[in-house]
């Protein structure tokens, strides 16, 4: 094995020869830096964590399921009453103004217009949910 080069570690006095090509270099703390793969015990981890994390979130739908349409008048009288329960004021930050209604589960990803699914949200809290899925918003 042919010897391109050497390094001394300056506190342990350790010599290190590097092969063509390979480089080393050191951490903060003065040592040498040797990456090293992932272990089969700390992906496992991380995966009980992850689903840990979800554990009591609704799965995503795996395709879009139709809302049924309905008319303006029956959509009327269902904002009135999502308004009237939520005691006119947005549900996430307590204002008054701007009130709109929100699907918690988006119509774009299957969710409906039945009052279940339905919350009252100011304008800015709505633009800012977008059409995230509730356990994205928690994320």
């Amino acid at each position: 094995m042919r010897h391109i080069a050497c390094s001394i570690d300056p506190e342990t006095g350790d010599v290190e020869y590097f092969k063509a090509g390979h480089t080393s270099r050191y951490n903060q703390s003065g040592n040498f830096n040797t990456p090293s793969k992932p272990t089969k015990e700390y992906k496992a981890r991380k995966r009980r964590e992850k689903k840990q994390k979800y554990a009591g979130c609704h799965p995503r739908p795996l395709f879009h399921t139709p809302a049924e349409e309905i008319g303006g008048a029956q959509r009327y009288r269902i904002k009135a009453g999502v308004l009237r329960e939520a005691g006119y004021q947005c549900e996430q930050c307590g204002s008054r103004f701007n009130l709109t209604l929100d699907h918690i589960i988006p119509r774009s990803k299957g969710g409906g217009w039945h009052r279940s699914n339905l919350q009252c949200l100011c304008k800015s809290c709505n633009e800012a949910k977008a059409d995230l899925m509730p356990y994205d918003i928690a994320a």
